[in-house]
């Protein structure tokens, strides 16, 4: 659908607007509370701005926006398999959904503003997951960010779902940024690969991380210097931390070799031991929801 008739069907007046960008469209909210970008390429929010108006999400200085490209910050949508596919390899890490033009189902608008965007199985998709199904993300900007991402199984049997939402805080600095939260937890290093427990009580960051971390269903709270960032989550038991460090950082060429001083992932994710079998016509939804304490 062309811009022009995307606003003349969707668009809602002073509230949300459609408007191109490189090789996708963007939806501009202002809600009465706070303002919000999202990619329909991915279903990609790459801006939360709060009621003080403060960012509050991370964009890599270093973005590349291009077919075929995930966008590096934001909230990526990691689906239906997150990390390596376990089957083959050899597919794209984190999924196609974050590299897929979604289309909008939806939007509503009162003091908050909604926008559903929806994903279905098609040819290119059955290519590489040969699987009937319907996902739905839905964005509701208000005095939190609340994003939901629901899969519909239309299947006549049941599959499996890995997934995240890959949330990219943007902080003041790595190295005074605190996380509460995750006290005692058991978690998967991935950085040695192996399988340890967190014994600080908030954990401080100065070196590359990526946990994840098993059996958590409660809130992680980032202290960033001046503010605290709540993170919450529902239809979710796995908590994935990550930050690339300086060495990786500096690999990676959709970062800017000091991203990562300002950037930490805290993730609502569905992976290890929560990985989803989801039964022919039923639907999970994960959740998360991002607001300043």
């Amino acid at each position: 659908m062309q811009t022009e008739a995307m606003n003349k069907e969707f668009g809602i007046s002073n509230k949300l607007s459609f408007a191109k960008y490189e090789h996708t469209t963007i939806a501009n909210i202002q809600s009465d509370y706070s303002k919000a970008k999202i990619s329909l390429y991915g279903a990609q929010v790459l801006s939360f701005i709060n009621e003080d108006n403060e960012e509050l999400l991370f964009m890599s200085s270093e973005c590349i926006f291009k077919n075929g490209k995930a966008i590096r910050g934001g909230i990526p949508v990691c689906w239906p398999w997150f990390g390596a596919n376990t089957n083959d390899p050899s597919l794209p890490s984190h999924g196609f959904a974050r590299t897929t033009e979604w289309e909008v189902i939806e939007t509503i608008a009162n003091d908050e503003v909604t926008l559903v965007l929806g994903l279905k199985s098609n040819e290119n998709t059955l290519k590489v997951w040969p699987h009937q199904f319907e996902a739905q993300l839905k964005v509701v900007v208000g005095k939190k960010l609340s994003v939901s991402l629901s899969t519909t199984n239309k299947d006549s049997k049941a599959f499996e779902v890995s997934a995240a939402l890959h949330t990219y805080f943007l902080i003041n600095d790595i190295n005074t940024t605190k996380l509460e939260g995750l006290a005692s937890k058991d978690y998967f290093n991935n950085v040695n690969k192996e399988n340890e427990t967190q014994n600080e009580t908030i954990l401080s960051f100065g070196e590359r991380i990526d946990r994840h971390y098993c059996n958590t269903n409660n809130a992680c709270i980032i202290d960033d210097t001046n503010k605290k960032i709540v993170m919450d989550k529902d239809g979710s038991e796995t908590t994935v931390v990550w930050n690339p460090g300086k060495e990786l950082c500096i690999e990676m060429a959709d970062l800017g070799d000091t991203d990562y001083k300002k950037m930490l992932c805290v993730e609502s994710t569905n992976s290890l031991n929560n990985i989803i079998t989801i039964q022919p016509n039923q639907t999970h939804t994960l959740s998360t929801y991002i607001y300043k304490q």
